[in-house]
């Protein structure tokens, strides 16, 4: 069975009050009975740190992590001023709103950084509307969906990819902007954990102003982006989707074989 990663608050976030304490009950209470003769595999430390204090075995817990897509590549020139990305759908747990109150904590720094929101959902309006109420609309857009090369070049041309999201699997998105050299700014949750090396292809954190500066801090300071820079490419080169294949396959041959042997 393959868990991407626990719901937690997510439930909340997405779904009308009873739906969400259905589903609060099936992960919690349910899952760990249906699943627990099963071989489980999650994508991150941290997610198994969490399936496993909802009550599954730890023994039939696997983490495998996930590969990055070959194309995604360093290239091309930064941008000659500071820009900042963001991609994801525009939903509640992904928490644009609160990046874009982050922002304006950076814009009062850093009044030339730009930041770029890839993607759409049902939250545009409401992002959009903060965005002018901060006063942001010069240096914050949002295009919508990007085509896959347009997508590209805005990794290679940021100087730092950032996510305020509430609950992640991994943080994919800041493992492609590391394969093309970019350093992340995170939130210190489940997946992020995981995705960045703190302090060495990124930096996390938890409170607004904790993660204001440090998106300071990489916008400014070229030693530290430079650093970060080195250690999202090495970080983006631990992971590849062949390893990915074999651990998993390992993992349905192991349970393949047990499965021989019972009566």
């Amino acid at each position: 069975v393959w868990l991407h990663h626990v719901h937690g608050p997510m439930w909340h976030m997405s779904l009308p009050a009873a739906i969400a304490h259905a589903g609060v009950a099936l992960e919690e209470r349910l899952g760990p009975v249906v699943y627990r003769n099963q071989p489980i595999v999650t994508l991150s430390r941290s997610s198994e740190a969490e399936l496993l204090e909802l009550g599954f075995p730890p023994e039939n817990v696997s983490v495998i992590t996930p590969g990055v897509d070959p194309g995604f590549t360093p290239g091309g020139t930064r941008s000659p001023t500071p820009l900042a990305m963001a991609v994801g759908r525009l939903v509640p747990v992904k928490d644009f709103r609160r990046l874009v109150g982050v922002w304006a904590k950076v814009h009062e720094k850093v009044p030339e950084a730009e930041l770029v929101i890839v993607g759409e959902g049902y939250e545009r309006e409401a992002i959009e509307s903060e965005v002018r109420e901060l006063g942001l609309s010069d240096v914050v857009s949002l295009p919508g969906r990007l085509p896959d090369a347009e997508l590209l070049d805005l990794y290679r041309r940021s100087w730092v990819a950032t996510s305020a999201s509430v609950r992640e699997g991994w943080g994919m998105t800041l493992t492609e902007a590391a394969a093309c050299g970019t350093p992340a700014v995170a939130t210190d949750i489940a997946g992020h954990a995981d995705a960045v090396d703190a302090g060495r292809s990124g930096l996390l954190a938890e409170r607004d102003d904790d993660l204001a500066a440090s998106l300071v801090a990489v916008l400014t300071d070229a030693q530290l982006r430079s650093r970060l820079q080195t250690g999202a490419l090495e970080r983006a080169s631990e992971l590849t989707w062949q390893s990915a294949a074999l651990a998993n396959f390992e993992v349905l041959a192991a349970d393949a074989l047990a499965r021989r042997h019972l009566p």
